[in-house]
């Protein structure tokens, strides 16, 4: 088995030291031929810096690197570009100051390796000459990679001051590559948003976007297909360890770790955490873990509004093609840094609006415990013991433990969130069962209808149906929960396991449930 590239984002090293390497490289010839600036919006850790380097090697003209790879025999090695890579992630940027100063030891470093002598004192200018001046100098139109060109942004958020000076520089610094654009072969721009045309994209000489591009819907992520023809082996050396054959073993795979989709048809697994899913032979949260921004999670507390991650969410291409820092629309955020991604795709009206969801288990699970945990303020020591209390309450239909815990959970998070309807309840039972680490299924549909929720404890099925009131009493609406699940017959499917049925109500102040064992 090849080496697995854990936190290698350089070409070269990949390719010289043998580490396993996924060929994007038909995607990127593709690129080429079709185009000569581009723009592609990822969330973080996605495989964006490997695709730059790539990009930098091949226009380099080191030919060495790509042998056996789909570009080998397709490109012309004899013509070799100048390439200039300005990473953002390299940079200083905690204020517009150090931003800029940043911005000009860069191109001062490049003037000398090019042996330029710049007149220009001013940003743009200096940029702008020295991006003439290589021309010049060598003849040959010049390769310009960005790797995270909103860092100085996205990483300013929660300062507006400060986010909206250094866009400005960057706004002016970008303007100098639309008049550049003679002297350029190939742009190539990457980040994790992307802003509207009037505060960034002014100055790119509108690039082509390949956000949500179906033809390179899976240019960064692996494919299924790319799973199992480049770590079979990885596959058949953790379903040992886990004791699964290889059909559940890439069923949990993809449970864990696949969904992600920016066209709503082709899907791709997270890069990040199926490496090291396989490096280190465990499931677990790898990508949630290594750097959810807090200014997300803040940015949810603020809008008291968990509909985006507790049920699908409807968007237009407006919605998920533009972030406005001095007002930010947490469904577009959500969507952009990867925590929700496209279901569906659909034409209605002539217009495309897109369903929104949670990726995958991975995504579903950290998040909503997460944002859980930040309104409710649960304690470690205390989120066990409701754990505890509520799998005894389930196992020995007690309605009184059972409610004791949700009251718990409800209470907490009913002040700071919208919502006054059944949905609302549903979407929030549904993340106290997330909460309480139990396992769930909202909007299970059957041949005549759709059960609210179906959740299991110890092998044990639980078939629940949730109604809200604001003029019936509790025990009415407990009557026609139970009415409903025996009409609409949910428990079809599961007639084998001898389900439990659970009937929630919610009046406009109180709450009440009950078990039954069987519907009269």
């Amino acid at each position: 088995m090849q080496k697995l590239p854990i936190g290698i984002q350089t070409f070269s090293k990949i390719r010289e030291k043998n580490y396993l390497y996924v060929d994007k490289t038909e995607d990127i010839s593709n690129l080429i031929e079709n185009g000569e600036i581009y723009f592609l919006s990822r969330p973080r850790r996605f495989g964006k810096s490997l695709l730059v380097s790539t990009l930098k090697e091949l226009f380099s003209g080191n030919k060495d690197l790509f042998e056996g790879l789909y570009i080998y025999n397709k490109w012309n090695w004899d013509k070799k570009y100048p390439v200039i890579i300005l990473d953002f992630g390299k940079l200083s940027y905690k204020n517009p100051e150090l931003l800029e100063s940043s911005l000009n030891k860069f191109i001062d470093r490049l003037a000398r390796k090019y042996s330029i002598s710049l007149i220009s004192t001013e940003l743009p200018d200096k940029f702008g000459e020295l991006i003439e001046e290589i021309y010049e100098s060598l003849k040959q139109e010049i390769v310009i990679l960005i790797d995270e060109y909103d860092k100085p942004i996205i990483d300013n958020i929660t300062n507006l001051e400060i986010a909206e000076d250094n866009r400005k520089i960057l706004n002016r610094f970008y303007q100098v590559l639309k008049a550049s654009d003679e002297f350029l072969k190939f742009v190539f721009i990457t980040g994790i948003s992307k802003f509207s045309s009037t505060s960034i994209f002014s100055g790119l000489n509108n690039p082509i976007d390949l956000t949500l591009n179906n033809n390179y819907s899976t240019i960064c992520g692996y494919s299924h297909t790319e799973l199992e023809l480049y770590f079979k082996e990885h596959i058949k050396r953790l379903g040992e360890k886990e004791s699964l054959n290889y059909k559940e073993t890439l069923n949990k795979i993809e449970l864990w770790y696949d969904g992600y989709s920016w066209d709503g048809k082709n899907k791709v697994y997270n890069p990040f955490s199926t490496l090291q899913l396989f490096f280190k032979r465990e499931f677990s949260n790898y990508w949630f873990k290594s750097g959810t921004p807090t200014f997300l999670m803040e940015l949810l507390k603020k809008e008291n509004n968990l509909k985006p991650i507790i049920e699908p969410i409807l968007a237009t291409e407006n919605d998920l093609d533009t972030f406005e820092i001095e007002n930010i629309d947490p469904t577009t955020l959500l969507f952009q840094t990867g925590y929700l991604t496209i279901k569906e795709k659909n034409l209605k009206y002539g217009d495309i609006e897109y369903i929104l969801d949670i990726p995958n288990y991975e995504v579903r699970d950290s998040l909503i415990s997460r944002i859980v945990m930040a309104y409710t303020n649960l304690s470690d020591g205390h989120l066990k013991k409701l754990k505890n209390k509520i799998y005894i309450s389930i196992l020995n239909k007690d309605s009184k433990g059972f409610l004791e815990v949700l009251e718990n959970i409800y209470h907490r998070l009913s002040y700071p969130i919208k919502g006054d309807d059944e949905k609302y309840y549903h979407g929030i039972f549904l993340v106290a069962l997330y909460l309480l680490g139990i396992d769930s299924q909202g909007e299970v549909t059957t041949y005549s209808g759709r059960a609210d929720t179906i959740f299991k404890i110890k092998d044990k099925t639980i078939i629940t149906e949730i109604k809200y009131s604001s003029t019936k009493s509790t025990k009415t609406i407990i009557k026609e929960a139970f009415k409903q699940i025996k009409e609409k017959k949910y428990y079809t499917r599961y007639k084998d396991e001898n389900p439990t049925y659970l009937a929630l109500a919610f009046s406009k102040d109180d709450i009440d449930c009950e078990f039954k064992e069987r519907l009269e």
